[in-house]
């Protein structure tokens, strides 16, 4: 029937069969006298079809009819029986009722199995911690001095903001500091404690008005409070990445990782870092260099393994969620703006395993109170911190079968092992 079920398609029609079997919930036999067409010579596309249906573990449904059958439809269904009980109709009425009792019993287990049932859901949200309080003071520096400054030492400082100014001054004191706090509304946030004259934040504020705050009561106030404070994070983590070379691109909104090192005609070349998937070692390559195709001694641009993110508070518990991404950089480290078809193409052929190793390996480059053995390079941040993957555990049950049953025939075969199970993390 599949000239009056079957839309047309760009495909052969062996494949067009078989892939509607395995888009298919459950797979109803119905044999009748003539075993059919036979594609190859071999086997007909009704027994390709039952075949394609028991190697994907498909529900299977078989009605015998009592038309007199060839040859080679008798040893089907000898084949067929030694497999699966039929139940035998004697017209089309019949097979009816037949029907709908048995798909509507096989339907009740699939749901007894799919919704009754759940498994974890692994997101790509990830709980953070941070300290419990913040300090606010207010400022207390010179603008004209510090515009001053900046002239005299030709320091480019055009159009500046408060917290420009408030960077300026401790400058003015040769004080380097990190930049993760912020300034709003004439006031400096951080959670550096402001009334330790130790700390050199303390040396450009008004210290008498250094007040300790419980974070959710500031992010609590108002909107505003909490936008304020999902940027102080932003900010905490911006320090937390920047000695390990991931640098913030501004005008993309995300972290890319750098390049580290250079060869010896002062070329940048590609940075691989070593990690642990589990109990495996492994190697990932986060910036790939990319020659000039005129000229290979040149670099013509550089893939940088990125990743967004973002902070949200739900039910009092905050998360930062990670979403991988690519970007291409020139060899000065700009955005390169011819690349935007090259990215394309890595997320159209990128597949879910792929995503969720990045994923996975960026947050374990992330925790080194929990893997500080695994990089050495990274000495702990102390005021954010990122814990495991957040799960959920009141999902129904889709078994992986369900999601690879949507692929085509060729990719199928791809997700395979020698085994015939299908890995879609690798971990």
């Amino acid at each position: 029937m599949s000239e009056k079920t079957m839309e047309a398609q760009s495909t052969d029609s062996i494949t067009a069969c078989l892939n509607k079997v395995m888009e298919s919930d459950i797979y109803v036999l119905i044999i009748g006298g003539r075993y059919g067409w036979q594609p190859n010579g071999k086997e007909s596309i009704t027994e390709m079809e039952y075949q394609t249906a028991r190697e994907m573990d498909i529900p299977i449904l078989v009605f015998n009819t009592n038309y007199p059958k060839d040859d080679l439809q008798t040893e089907f269904v000898k084949r067929v029986e030694s497999d699966y009980f039929r139940k035998t109709v004697n017209d089309a009425f019949e097979l009816e009722v037949e029907l709908v009792k048995s798909l509507k019993s096989e339907i009740d287990k699939k749901q007894n199995t799919y919704f009754n049932k759940t498994e974890t859901v692994y997101s790509n949200l990830v709980q953070i911690e941070f300290p419990n309080h913040i300090y606010i003071a207010d400022l207390d520096i010179d603008k004209k001095a510090i515009r001053k400054y900046n002239k005299e030492i030709k320091r480019r400082f055009y159009k500046p903001a408060l917290f420009d100014y408030a960077v300026s001054a401790l400058y003015m004191q040769d004080i380097s500091f990190p930049h993760d706090w912020i300034v709003w509304k004439g006031k400096l946030i951080t959670f550096h404690n402001l009334q330790d004259d130790n700390v050199g934040l303390s040396k450009i504020i008004d210290k008498g008005t250094a007040e300790m705050f419980s974070c959710d009561e500031f992010y609590d106030s108002s909107s505003d409070h909490l936008s304020q404070f999902k940027y102080l994070l932003k900010k905490c983590l911006s320090t937390k990445l920047h000695k390990l070379k991931i640098k913030y691109i501004k005008e993309e909104g995300l972290y890319a990782f750098l390049p580290t090192e250079k060869d010896e005609a002062g070329r940048w070349k590609n940075r691989s870092i070593e990690w642990t998937k589990t109990t495996k070692r492994a190697t990932r390559k986060v910036v790939d260099i990319k020659r000039n195709l005129k000229n290979k001694e040149e670099v013509f641009n550089m893939r940088c393994l990125a990743f967004r993110t973002v902070f949200e508070n739900f039910d009092e518990v905050w998360y930062m969620s990670i979403k991988p991404e690519w970007i291409f950089l020139w060899s000065d480290l700009k955005v390169c703006d011819l690349a935007f078809k090259n990215i394309q193409w890595l997320k159209k052929t990128e597949r879910n395993m792929h995503v969720f190793n990045h994923f996975n390996f960026i947050l374990h480059y992330l925790q080194p109170s929990q893997i500080e053995s695994l990089f050495s390079e990274y000495s702990d941040y102390p005021y954010i911190k990122l814990k495991s993957i957040e799960k959920f555990e009141f999902a129904p049950i889709v078994p992986d079968s369900i999601w690879s049953n949507l692929e085509t025939i060729g990719k199928l075969r791809k997700l395979k092992d020698e085994k015939g199970n299908v890995d879609l993390f690798e971990i």
